[in-house]
This record gives C-alpha cells, sequence and structure tokens, in this order.
C-alpha cells in the first residue's frame, strides 16, 4: 500500500504543486525555542578550545547549566498519543486527493516518512520528563568539554566542586550525566559535595508576588494573544490545515501539538528528520518561535521588571560564592559551583545579568520590525536544552589584588567585568547589581 501511495502522490505532484519538502531540504529551519537542540544553538562556537586570559590565572567557575532534551512530561503525554489518530487522517487524506481548491502539499517522501512514525511507547508516565539516552549523551559530552575549556580549573578532585540540584528524576539523571563526564567511569563520585536547593533554582515556585502578579496574571501573556489573533498567524493555520488535507482549519492546539512533536523528534535525534515538521513551512516554524519568544520575554525577561528581581537569587549566588574567593589570598574549595537547573532559572538569570536586552520592547505588534526580527531576546539561543551561564573568576598573576570575571552564555564570551577589591571599597561586580531588589522569600500556601 506505501508503494501505491507513492505513485499516487508522485502523480498529484506533476498536476499541481507548490509543495514544501522537508525531507530534501538542505537547510531547514531548526531553531524551536526551549527545545532547540544544543549542537543547532551553539553552531560557530569552538567545542574543546581551551579558554586563556593572558596574565591571568582562573581560580573559580559558577555554572548555571540547563538539563539535556527530555521525554515528554506528564500532563503532555495524552495529547501528543493522539497524534497517531491525526496522522492516520493526514494519510487518509493523501490516498483520496481529499483537498480543497489549493495547490499546498507536503511532498510524497515527507508523507512517506510521517506515515512511518509512531508513537514511541517508552515515551510513557515512568520515564516522562526524565533525559532521553541523547539528552544523557550531551549532558556528558558538556561536561567533558568544560573540562577542556578550563583543564587547570575543572580538575580530577573531587573536592572542587558542590553541586546544586533539585530533587526529581530529572535532575538526578542530569547529575550523574554531567559527572560521569567530568569524571569518566570513577566509581567514587558519591562523595562529591552536592545540595538540593529549590529556592535557589526554582524561585519562582517560592514568591508569592511573582506567582499573583506574574505566573497567574492573565495580563502576562497579552502580547502573546495579541500575535495570536493577528489574521498572518490565522492564515497560518490556514495553510497547515491545507497542507495536511483537511477541509477546515485545525484547531490550534493541535497545531501547537504537532509542533511541539516536531521540535521534540528533531532534539532526540539530531541526524534525522522529524516527521511532524513537515506540516510547517520555514515561515510557520520562525512565527512559533517568536511566539515562544514573547511568552519567555514576558514570563521570564524583561517584559516584566520582577523578572529581574527573582532571578537575582541566583546573580547573588554568583557573587557571594566569588566573594569568598575574591577576599581570601588562600586558594580556597570548593572552586567550581555548578548547578543544574530548568529554562525557567536560565531566562530569570541572564535577565537578571542584563543579558541580550533589545532597545525596544518585544510585542505581539511588531514581529516584522527590525528590532523583532535580529532580536536578541532568543529563547532559542538563550534556553536550549543544556544551555548554559557561566562566570570566571580570573586572578592577575603579576597583581595581588585585581581580579576579573569573565561571563559566558552557551560558552560564548559575553563580557568582561573588572572586580578590584581593596579596604577603600568593595568589588565592583557587586555594584552592577545593587539596583536589582530580590524578591521576598514569602511562601505561598498552595
Amino acid at each position: 500500500m506505501r508503494l501505491t501511495l507513492l505513485g499516487v502522490l508522485a502523480l498529484a505532484t506533476l498536476a499541481c504543486c507548490q509543495e514544501t519538502c522537508h525531507s530534501s531540504d538542505e537547510d531547514p529551519y531548526v531553531l524551536f525555542g526551549t527545545k532547540t537542540a544544543y549542537t543547532f544553538a551553539n553552531q560557530g562556537i569552538p567545542f574543546n578550545r581551551a579558554h586563556d586570559v593572558p596574565g591571568c590565572q582562573p581560580i573559580a567557575i559558577w555554572l548555571l547549566n540547563r538539563h539535556g532534551s527530555h521525554n515528554p512530561e506528564a500532563d503532555e503525554i495524552a495529547d501528543l498519543q493522539k497524534l497517531s489518530d491525526l496522522k492516520n487522517n493526514i494519510i487518509a487524506n493523501y490516498r483520496k486527493g481529499n483537498f480543497r481548491d489549493t495547490n499546498i502539499r507536503m511532498c510524497p517522501s515527507d508523507v512517506n516518512l510521517l506515515e512511518r512514525w509512531e508513537w514511541n511507547p517508552r515515551q510513557n508516565i515512568t520515564f516522562a520528563g526524565d533525559l532521553t539516552s541523547d539528552g544523557y549523551i550531551s549532558t556528558q559530552q558538556l561536561a567533558q568539554a568544560w573540562k577542556q575549556k578550563f583543564p587547570g580549573l575543572l580538575t580530577d578532585n573531587l573536592h572542587d566542586y558542590v553541586f546544586k540540584y533539585v530533587n526529581d528524576q530529572r535532575s538526578s539523571t542530569t547529575f550523574r550525566a554531567f559527572t560521569e563526564g567530568l569524571f569518566r567511569a570513577r566509581e567514587d563520585t558519591y562523595d562529591i559535595t552536592k545540595e538540593n536547593d529549590e529556592k535557589l533554582l526554582r524561585p519562582e515556585k517560592f514568591c508569592s508576588s511573582w506567582i499573583n502578579n506574574v505566573e497567574e496574571n492573565n495580563d502576562t501573556l497579552t502580547q502573546l494573544r495579541t500575535f495570536e489573533s493577528k489574521q498572518e498567524y490565522k492564515e497560518m493555520i490556514s495553510n497547515i490545515s491545507l497542507r495536511l488535507g483537511f477541509n477546515y482549519d485545525i484547531q490550534k492546539e493541535i497545531m501547537k501539538q504537532m509542533y511541539q512533536m516536531c521540535r521534540y523528534n528533531k532534539a532526540w535525534d539530531v541526524s534525522q528528520i522529524s516527521p511532524w515538521c513537515a506540516a510547517f513551512s520555514k515561515d510557520d516554524l520562525k512565527r512559533l518561535e517568536y511566539a515562544e519568544d514573547l511568552e519567555t520575554y514576558y514570563k521570564y525577561g524583561y517584559g516584566t521588571p520582577m523578572n529581574q528581581q527573582l532571578g537575582c537569587t541566583g546573580i547573588k549566588d554568583m557573587m557571594d560564592f566569588f566573594k569568598t574567593h575574591v577576599e581570601r589570598a588562600a586558594p580556597q574549595q570548593p572552586r567550581a559551583r555548578v548547578q543544574l537547573a530548568d529554562a525557567a532559572q536560565l531566562l530569570l538569570a541572564l535577565a537578571a545579568a542584563g543579558a541580550r536586552r533589545d532597545a525596544a520592547p518585544l510585542t505581539g505588534d511588531n514581529y516584522h520590525s527590525a528590532v523583532a526580527q535580529a532580536r536578541k531576546w532568543s529563547a532559542s539561543a538563550m534556553a536550549p536544552f543544556s544551555g548554559n551561564f557561566a562566570a570566571v573568576l580570573y586572578k592577575y598573576v603579576a597583581r595581588k589584588y585585581d581580579s576579573i570575571c569573565v561571563i559566558t552564555v552557551r560558552r560564548k564570551r559575553l563580557f568582561i567585568q573588572k572586580c578590584s577589591i581593596s579596604d577603600a571599597h568593595r568589588t565592583v561586580i557587586y555594584k552592577s547589581t545593587t539596583s536589582i531588589r530580590c524578591c521576598s522569600w514569602k511562601t505561598r500556601d498552595r
């Protein structure tokens, strides 16, 4: 039956046709917001090159690292499983030639690829949210890359490290993968200092003011709703429906489920074509990426001022850690503080640090503006799977008191801050955040 379907599709293609062909695209669009594979967000950045600052010696590193690709969350599984029925309906549409008066199609190879897609039974409640095999391996590789980048700082001495993460399955798996990458097959890694610190790594769950004014405030996503109400967004859904052979517009939520499966599949295996991505054109994928950027910009970024107050918990942790090393002449342990977190905390910390701030706010009306098209705030770039935000404290070799702090995002240098200290004044790096007021910890009854 599959050969017959391909033959029919080939004849139909000759008779029309404006078609998308994801499976033969040599330059596919692979930036999928917070579900972007690290390798796509990290293109062009040297992977294993040692990082040297002339005349300086690294003495401490603070690292906030997001987990790698993971299985669907527990609350996603039921809806994503329903895509199996949707797939069958799409294939039936192509067999029957069930199209409106349109020339929008998927190419035969894309349809064939979608026909072979099946729901993986491993994507069940037992493994919900945990790292995939690719997520585990990429976490190991990233840890090895950090060690190669700072060989004199990230040593084999277990006492040089302290890890912080929350007590859940994904974070525990990430800790295991990261430490395996650092120390290979050593059996004594249970001696590594580790702390469960949910208030630090998930501050949004403990700040009642943020919960009331951001998370549960309908106004937070006003710009996203504005964007989704635009005629071009509605036409996008219509064109996707046409491409799938439906005589009606599919629901927006179904379209988003296809997009979620598209980007999950691509993150799980970057070398393979994601079948569900064939439902979208490149312009569609760019619009959906922008939609998530609007959501994260107002929920975790500069669109809501309170977010910087919330994110400063991570920055304060970094400064306190470096303060110990700056104010004491003798080498201190631990030298590396590694925090394993999620996308929300990574974005909050970057906003608190003032990273990737645009000259004008992102809105639902300015998608086609120069600011939006060249925007700095991009979840694909800032918080892909395995995304990271690091600060390294260096000491001048020939000078007694001065030190500098090198800040990097995804191992790419972001800026350098001088950290001079003397009896007359405090470290400069602390001054840069004195205007940020941290959220007070008032636990909400939930």
